[in-house]
């Protein structure tokens, strides 16, 4: 058994032992003093001893896993201890009034308002406090239906003590008409909660979700996920159990793994509003918010021959009124140049079929710069000199270290780090590393391609 079954299970022998007490001593006190009143109230004590126990079975049986023939679980088991309670309740007030107006129309029952009856009255009103409390931090704790009922029998309780215990003050005061007139007062109330339990068990039943939970669950996910929208938001209550489905619009660009990431990050967020849900998300790819650039990229990975896109700019036709294309695609090595080009034209084709609104496209091809069987070489001291001193001249650098030459099939590649003043902007950054890749190709005129990894000095 779990830790959670096991202290919903110490709540609900509590609430047992509390029963019994109760019954136990209206029982007695009411056969006693010929309490109407009191004796309503000892049967409506037995009635939540018998709610108390089909509570405990049924929280122990409600946390069982699913199994082959319960695959959402055993949750529901709380909603018809609920609704038999209910429906207890409502047995109960029938004979309650039944008796009360039989009294009220010639009975000559004598009731004896003793110290003992307002001792043993008083006595339950204290346990009914102390265990609804009880019952109702641990329904909202563990989101529980069943000790919600057992809660609400005792909060009845409350009120029908307290009414018990104005008809015994009316009997002392010699108007012993108040004792049957205070068990209708309690079989009103035992009434009203029984028909609003009645309704929670059968909303239950039905998959009735909690009013403005979905819209919550909704906001919630909208704010703090990296979603387009949440299109749809079922919730399903089973006992303290539920289940959400959750359908969302992102971005088509999201590799599969950036998915699964996302669909992670969804279903914490959804727990956060409802714990312990069994969340199920789906995604739909969506282009709402996708600039241009990025659908060309989008668009690119569809394609097994081209490694990158990078480089894509966009500049607005004021004849045309379309938008002119730019970009630079890497493709495989191996591919002669008329396959690179009828991979280019398909890409172009695609993207127009896309973005309507894109009209020339002016493509860069290149191959992959990858280094095969490349090697780490040193590099030699006059020209680091050379590369150090021309970098340096710029007043927005402050270092340049790493630096390293990697030979292979493919070229030579240079890689350094550069540390820059903190306060550039990245288009400032970016105008360094260019002007050092243009330095490091005027000392190494053999390279193929340069890497610079630009870093902002600690302040």
């Amino acid at each position: 058994m779990s830790d959670k079954a096991r202290r919903m299970s110490r709540i609900a022998l509590a609430s047992v032992a509390v029963g019994l007490v109760l019954t136990g001593m209206k029982l007695v006190v009411g056969l006693t003093t010929g309490s109407l009143g009191i004796l309503s109230e000892a049967a409506h004590s037995l009635l939540d001893l018998g709610a108390a126990l089909l509570t405990f079975f049924a929280v122990r049986a409600a946390v069982r896993p699913p199994d082959a023939q319960h695959q959402y679980g055993h949750g529901k088991v709380e909603n018809l201890s609920a609704m038999a309670q209910a429906l207890l309740l409502l047995g109960t007030c029938v004979w309650i009034v039944y008796e009360a107006v039989h009294r009220i129309a010639g009975g000559t029952v004598e009731v004896e308002a003793s110290v003992w009856a307002f001792a043993v009255m008083g006595v339950a009103l204290v346990l009914d406090v102390v265990i609804a409390r009880v019952l109702y931090a641990g329904a909202r704790r563990y989101n529980s239906q069943a000790l919600e009922a057992d809660a609400l029998h005792y909060s009845s309780d409350i009120l029908s003590s307290a009414v018990v215990i104005a008809g015994l003050v009316g009997v002392r005061l010699g108007v012993p008409i108040l004792d049957p007139l205070a068990a209708l007062g309690v079989a009103a109330l035992v009434a009203i909660a029984s028909v609003r339990l009645l309704k929670r068990t059968i909303d239950g039943l039905l998959d009735r979700a909690p009013p403005g939970l979905a819209e919550r669950i909704a906001e919630h996910v909208r704010t703090h996920c990296a979603v387009r929208a949440v299109e749809r938001v079922r919730v399903r209550p089973s006992g303290s159990a539920a289940f959400v489905d959750l359908i969302a619009a992102v971005d088509r660009g999201l590799s599969l793994e950036q998915s699964h990431a996302l669909s992670d990050s969804v279903e914490a967020e959804v727990r956060k509003v409802v714990p312990d849900a069994d969340v199920l998300v789906h995604f739909h790819p969506t282009t709402a918010g996708e600039t241009p650039i990025d659908a060309v990229r989008t668009i690119a990975r569809r394609f097994p021959e081209i490694d990158d896109v990078h480089d894509v700019r966009g500049y607005a036709d004021a004849e045309t009124g379309k938008r002119f294309l730019t970009l630079h695609v890497q493709l495989r090595p191996e591919l002669s140049l008329e396959a690179a080009h009828a991979v280019v034209d398909r890409l172009e084709d695609a993207v127009r079929a896309e973005l309507p609104e894109v009209g020339e496209i002016a493509t860069h091809l290149e191959a992959s710069t990858a280094l095969g069987d490349g090697r780490r070489q040193s590099v030699p001291p006059e020209r680091l000199q050379a590369l150090t001193a021309a970098v340096l001249r710029d007043e927005r650098v402050r270092d340049l270290h790493d630096v390293a030459l990697h030979t292979g099939s493919l070229g030579t590649v240079l890689t350094c780090h550069l540390v820059t003043r903190p306060d550039l902007t990245v288009e400032q950054a970016h105008e360094v590393t260019t002007a050092v890749e243009q330095r490091a190709r005027e000392v190494f005129p053999e390279l193929s391609d340069v890497v610079v990894h630009a870093e902002p000095a600690a302040s």
